[in-house]
């Protein structure tokens, strides 16, 4: 985690610097940088998002002793309580 923030750091702080010369200062090839580094924020992103969705489904894959305790200890749904929807009465 330690390592994923430290990027996340470096990134900012590189396009905090292009944005403000860029919005400031009018310096147009800092916008050019600080698009690039908006990209590069949305791809590490991503990269992080994958990450943390491979390690759950991995957790999820381990079933834990609470998960079991639960399981074994919940109800089955009663077949009556089925939800049906009423067809709409016919127009005269």
């Amino acid at each position: 985690m330690s390592k994923r923030y430290e990027e996340l750091e470096k990134l900012v702080s590189e396009l905090t610097t292009d944005l403000r010369k860029f919005y400031d200062d009018g310096n147009k090839a800092a916008g050019t940088r600080a698009r690039k580094a908006l990209l590069t924020l949305k791809n590490w992103a991503h990269e992080v998002r994958k990450e943390i969705s491979a390690q759950r489904a991995a957790a999820d894959q381990k079933p834990s002793a609470k998960s079991e305790s639960k399981s074994k200890t919940s109800k089955p749904a009663s077949t009556s309580q089925t939800t049906s929807k009423k067809t709409p009465p016919k127009k005269k």
